[in-house]
């Protein structure tokens, strides 16, 4: 993933800054059970995806005290302990961690191929444990590339094709029933439909001076950052009308603050310019 859904830390109770944090750093610990290196695969938006899920199963967070080697002056502080919820979007972030550096290496940077036997133990352990994510990520990257490739002229296409991957990785989740599938899917493909627009805002001049696909580079429109704005404020509002229907009663005030605050204020991050810089500092934010 790539960082773009976190939520407002300004705003956040302490208590919610706190259990954020025990998120963050019980997602950190385990993605060490798919080998030390597959840890630099940690992102916000992996976060996020393990608090939503434990809300839908209303899975009760059980806190450990632990210290961080990386962070040796913080102490033991409270950590979710990593199993259930976090192991399965550990293993989605080394999986779909090894598709973004294919990728890459496909669009002219064959050095990011190396980086797929760093986190090879990674993807063995996760493509074994989550097959099913493993097919969807596999079969839905697949579909996206070829899209791309084939220089799709629809605006939307990439971001609801990008989206719907990642509402099909939220329902395959173990312990997801039926009832709650269909909203978490539609959730998440809104979720994941922002996630590409902003990453494409982005990586626009990069992807225009390589000649590689762009959303906002291939369709040439008159007002691109208007153009922009109306596609992530369509894309939020959508995300927010399906969270709406969640009846979440745990973490509620954290996802509450993701939803209707940190949503907007970093769409508007992206579109002044500061996406970019703020995404390359994700893992250094002493409050990640």
């Amino acid at each position: 993933m790539f960082g773009y859904i976190r939520p407002f830390i300004p705003e956040l109770k302490v208590k919610d800054k706190e259990l954020y944090q025990a998120y963050y750093c019980g997602l950190c610990r385990a993605l060490r059970k798919y080998g030390m290196t597959s840890r630099m695969t940690l992102t916000y938006d992996a976060t996020f995806a393990a608090i939503l899920l434990s809300s839908v199963l209303n899975d009760e967070p059980e806190l450990v005290p632990h210290g961080c080697p990386a962070h040796p002056a913080r102490g033991r502080i409270s950590t979710v302990k990593p199993d259930g919820v976090l192991d399965y979007c550990a293993a989605v972030s080394v999986l779909l961690a090894k598709h973004k550096l294919l990728d890459d290496a496909h669009d002219g940077r064959p050095l990011r191929r190396m980086g797929v036997p760093l986190i090879g133990t990674g993807i063995r352990r996760a493509e074994k444990k989550y097959p099913e994510a493993a097919r969807i990520l596999k079969e839905g990257m697949e579909r996206l590339y070829g899209l791309e490739r084939a220089k799709e002229g629809d605006p939307d296409a990439a971001p609801l094709l990008f989206g719907g991957i990642l509402g099909d990785i939220f329902a395959a989740c173990p312990g997801i029933t039926a009832e709650a599938a269909p909203i978490l899917t539609e959730l998440g493909r809104k979720a994941g439909g922002f996630v590409y627009i902003a990453d494409a805002w982005d990586d626009r001049a990069d992807d225009e001076k390589k000649g590689q696909y762009n959303i906002f580079v291939l369709s040439k429109p008159a007002a691109p950052r208007e153009m922009c704005s109306a596609m992530l404020d369509m894309y939020i509002n959508s995300a927010v009308l399906a969270y709406d229907l969640m009846d979440l009663k745990l973490n509620k005030s954290l996802l509450d603050n993701v939803m209707y605050m940190g949503l907007g204020v970093r769409a508007a991050e992206v579109l002044h310019g500061e996406g970019k810089s703020k995404k390359r500092a994700k893992n250094k934010e002493e409050n990640a």
